[in-house]
């Protein structure tokens, strides 16, 4: 039966979108590693940092320059582009990957570190303790987030493997009765055909009825409020033909449920 139905595939859904959460969050902690490792200067220390500079330049005009890949800029300005270009090297990949539309790297640092320190970053104003704090709360933000979606896509995959286990067991049963003659069954045999039936469609109303409810509740992914657990599943399975796979699934079997049942319920009423 694996794979037979939408909920076998929005199972496969679920485990693309959780190692693609777990590559986000990935992505986040080496940004925010090489984040704290670039010093911050306050704003009165620039004139400072600019003496310091210039005396260096001048030491070693005369000596070759070394290799200074991965150094961090002597600058203030230098290093706002430093955690630009670190931000495009981890995390920006992973927030563009569902992008329709080309995204600058300027409106993706606005979306996900927020438009302030975007603004900041991009004015190259200068890499002060306070931006500084305000880029790994971003990070903190997202990274938090990361988690409450890792436990929402746990559940969601939990819910899928017990609807599966449910479906799978239904529909065996639908396939190894298909070819029985309800004309050769006697009547107990035909009233625990339909008592059976009876039992599914039990199972699958409540199934149904949990499912749409779970559909009302919300999530933190967003902050504060959250947003409702159904648009965070609708965005998982939209590459589906179906928008709510064990909705559609359900409702489906449960409709083939009954349509067996009442043709048992017919020849039962022959018998009587």
């Amino acid at each position: 039966m694996t794979g037979s139905t939408a909920v076998h595939r929005a199972l496969e859904c679920v485990d693309e979108e959780q190692e693609a959460i777990r590559d986000r969050g990935a992505a986040f902690e080496t940004f925010a590693q090489r984040v704290r490792a670039v010093p911050a200067k306050h704003p009165g220390s620039t004139r400072l940092q600019r003496t310091v500079t210039e005396m260096s330049t001048t030491a070693t005009q005369a000596t070759p320059p070394q290799g200074s890949q991965g150094s961090i800029p002597s600058t203030s300005a230098g290093r706002c582009v430093t955690i630009s270009r670190t931000f495009a090297e981890t995390v920006r990949p992973h927030s563009v990957a569902d992008c329709d539309a080309d995204e600058s790297l300027v409106e993706t640092i606005a979306a996900e570190l927020t438009e302030d320190v975007a603004v900041a970053l991009v004015a190259e104003s200068g890499w002060t303790p306070t931006l500084k704090s305000a880029v790994l709360e971003a990070v903190s933000t997202r990274r938090r987030e990361v988690e409450s979606l890792q436990g929402l896509l746990q559940r969601e995959r939990s819910a899928l493997e017990t609807a599966i286990e449910e479906i799978d067991e239904i529909v065996d049963w639908l396939r190894a009765t298909a070819d029985e003659s309800l004309l050769q069954c006697d009547f107990d045999a035909l009233q625990a055909k339909h008592e059976r039936l009876e039992a599914y469609r039990d199972r699958l109303e409540a199934r149904i009825e949990r499912r749409q409810a779970q559909f009302t509740e919300s999530t933190n992914r967003y902050g504060p409020g959250g947003t409702r657990y159904r648009s965070v599943v609708t965005s998982v399975y939209s590459d589906l033909s179906v928008r709510y796979p064990l909705l559609s699934t359900g409702i489906r079997l449960y409709g083939i449920c009954g349509g067996c049942q009442r043709a048992v319920r017919s020849q039962l009423t022959r018998r009587i």
